[in-house]
């Protein structure tokens, strides 16, 4: 009995820690990890390393109530249209690409508007905390991925793969005519001609030697000389070997910022990954790259597997620095991966900024 009291008195501060938690309606659930890619707004956050959007409202209760559950159903509902309406206010700063945000979409298209505002509406509780004084904090989160991505991606987006081939115009077969063919014109035959006598052949004079024509060597001109060659600098990828399942690209320091459909391109500009690789598909389900902020952290992700390949960048590129330069060499080691695996064509893409 002594060691079971015992036992109880240990379990009994769990047990009211718990307790208390459930009665406060906080949520257990956790959206963020130590090592997430995480954008703070005014009205809210960005987690690039779970795509969702977050965003937090705070209702207070109401003045004139008639029983304390109506009032707590009227605070919670006033809560969750703030929190909807800051987590609208996030999603329009969210970067598309180097040159637009989302706000930018929902301005042209009064089509993409109402999709974008339905897809608010329907943002889960993640967290639900009651204040001392009866206001309620409500956490409402969105995911990045699936019908927001498909709202925003332009239908153009995909590989030239993904464009159907011009099919061929078929041959008309051609039937048979039963007219007969008209004979030719016959032409009034000539009288013949009678053959001219033919001159005699005058004799030949002796012709003067002929002198050969003198060839005047041209005088040789110096080649003007050839600039050295720069050598370009040296491979930064990191890679075990074998078939590549993810790379990830490390952009701390350039600047870089994340985005929806970021690129890779090399110092000419060609583009590496994105739209010519990856299918729309695969765009809207997978989302088009991870971010993270610690590298090691990122090659450990499950995004990328168990062998992807990890490269530096060299700057970033683009009016908003949404996409990153990597170098010659390894522009040219990252297309011989990618040739003998499918990692860019299923988005196994970190960025780590």
């Amino acid at each position: 009995m002594i060691m079971r009291g015992a036992k109880m008195n240990k379990r009994l501060p769990i047990i009211l820690f718990v307790a208390v938690m459930l009665v406060s309606g906080t949520s257990f659930t956790q959206t963020s990890g130590l090592n997430d890619a995480i954008e703070t707004t005014g009205s809210g956050k960005i987690n690039w390393t779970t795509s969702e959007i977050i965003a937090t409202g705070i209702g207070a209760p109401p003045s004139m109530q008639v029983n304390p559950a109506q009032a707590r159903a009227m605070t919670e509902r006033a809560a969750f249209v703030v929190a909807l309406r800051n987590l609208l206010e996030t999603v329009k700063g969210v970067r598309v690409d180097s040159e637009t945000v989302v706000e930018n979409y929902m301005v042209k298209s009064d089509v993409i508007r109402t999709r974008m505002e339905g897809i608010v509406q329907g943002a889960r509780i993640i967290k639900k905390q009651y204040m001392s004084d009866g206001s309620v904090e409500i956490q409402v989160s969105m995911p990045m991925k699936g019908a927001f991505l498909n709202t925003i991606v332009p239908e153009t987006f995909g590989g030239p793969s993904m464009v159907p081939l011009p099919t061929r115009p078929t041959p008309v077969p051609q039937t048979p005519s039963t007219v007969k063919p008209l004979p030719p014109p016959t032409q009034p035959t000539k009288p013949p001609v009678p053959p001219v006598a033919e001159k005699p052949a005058e004799p030949t004079k002796p012709s003067m030697p002929v002198q050969p024509p003198t060839t005047t060597v041209p005088e040789k001109k110096p080649e003007p000389p050839v600039p050295a060659k720069v050598p370009d600098s040296g491979s930064t990828v990191s890679f075990k070997g074998g078939v590549a399942t993810g790379v990830v690209i490390d952009g701390r320091g350039l600047g870089l910022k994340p985005a929806l459909l970021p690129r890779i391109i090399d110092p000419q500009g060609q583009e590496i990954y994105v739209g010519q690789i990856v299918t729309r598909t695969n765009a809207v389900d997978q989302g088009v790259a991870g971010y993270a902020k610690d590298v090691n952290a990122a090659a450990n992700n499950f995004r990328v597997t168990d062998n992807p390949a990890v490269i530096k960048g060299v700057s970033a590129s683009g009016t908003a620095k949404t996409d990153v330069v990597v170098s010659q060499v390894d522009a040219q080691t990252l297309r011989q991966l990618s040739s003998r695996g499918d990692f860019l064509q299923y988005c196994r893409v970190i960025i780590v900024y």
